[in-house]
Order: structure tokens, then C-alpha cells, then sequence
């Protein structure tokens, strides 16, 4: 036998479900309704909301057009991309810089002040390249110059008409020239 507070709970489990299947049919009996006057013809409520949805659409369709006849995308999008009408992209810019370079630069060989004249390299990177090669010697092809920290395949594609590499530099060398034998 169940406890009052237990009957008081299924009392009201009871109502939530006979008012619950009270507004289905209710609901279901207006859409049936709704449904059949648009049979006979619109309602006043969808003409407006129709009229106003057409209204919103003309507005955007005008402001594209006013759009389109100065700067706009519209106006982007349909015109034909001349290379001077483009905007100056980074490598652009980089090719900006290279009139410049008289001669290839030999990596191998070059100052970190030397390495900053290239396109996309800045006093960070020139100084990274400066220290690898002193570290693990000169670099032998572009490949090898990929090792540096921040020379990924797009600036080694832009640097590869700008630079050699002579093999002929290294650390150990260097040091060998610049310091005279003591015993000779």
C-alpha cells in the first residue's frame, strides 16, 4: 500500500500527464484549423509577414547594387583582378626588396648584417643562420638551410634566386686564417 506522500506524487505525475496530452490536442486542433484556412486562402497574419519578408529582401538587393557601384564586394567579385589592382601581399613585398641585391648572397659566407638585405629575413632569423652555421658548419644547399628555425618551404622558395652556397666558409676554417701559427 503506498505512503500518502507517494500517492501525492502520483496524483501529480497523473495531472502533468492529462494536461500534457490536454495541450497536444489542443494545439493539434488549431494547426488543423490553421491549416485549413490557408486551404481557402492567406490569412491576414501571413500576407503581412510575406509582405514584409519581400520589403527586407528589395532593401538588401539595393544596398548590394549601391554597394556595387563603389567599393563594395559585389563590385570585387565581378570585376576582372588586374596585378595592379591587387593589394601588395608579403611577397610583393618581398620582391620589392630585391633590386637591391646586385649578386646572389653566399650564405656561407655572409655577415648577419648581410643576410638581413634578403627578403623575409629579419635580424632574428640572420642571427639564427649565423649561429647554426658556426655551430654545425656551412650549409651545402638550400635544404640544408631549412634547419634554421623559422625558414619553412615558402621563404626557402623565395630565397632560392638569392643565395649560394660556396661550402667553402666554416667556423674552423675561419678561426685557422684569422689566428697565426705561433711556432712558424
Amino acid at each position: 500500500m503506498p505512503t500518502p506522500a507517494e500517492r501525492q506524487a502520483l496524483l501529480f505525475l497523473a495531472a502533468v500527464a492529462v494536461i500534457g496530452g490536454g495541450a497536444r490536442v489542443v494545439s493539434t486542433r488549431a494547426l488543423s484549423r490553421d491549416l485549413a484556412g490557408a486551404e481557402q486562402g492567406p490569412a491576414l497574419d501571413t500576407d503581412l509577414a510575406t509582405r514584409a519578408l519581400e520589403a527586407q529582401m528589395a532593401a538588401v538587393d539595393s544596398a548590394r547594387r549601391a554597394k556595387g557601384a563603389g567599393r563594395g564586394r559585389i563590385a570585387k567579385a565581378t570585376k576582372p583582378r588586374t596585378a595592379s589592382s591587387r593589394r601588395p601581399t608579403r611577397s610583393t613585398l618581398d620582391s620589392a626588396r630585391l633590386p637591391d641585391l646586385v649578386s646572389p648572397i653566399d650564405v656561407n659566407a655572409a655577415s648577419a648584417a648581410e643576410l638581413e638585405r634578403l627578403p623575409r629575413i629579419g635580424p632574428a632569423l640572420a642571427a639564427r643562420i649565423v649561429a647554426w652555421r658556426e655551430k654545425h658548419g656551412p650549409f651545402e644547399s638550400l635544404e640544408s638551410l631549412r634547419h634554421v628555425r623559422g625558414i619553412g618551404p615558402a621563404t626557402a622558395r623565395v630565397l632560392a634566386p638569392l643565395v649560394t652556397f660556396s661550402g667553402r666558409h666554416s667556423p674552423s676554417q675561419s678561426e685557422a686564417v684569422a689566428s697565426p701559427d705561433p711556432h712558424t
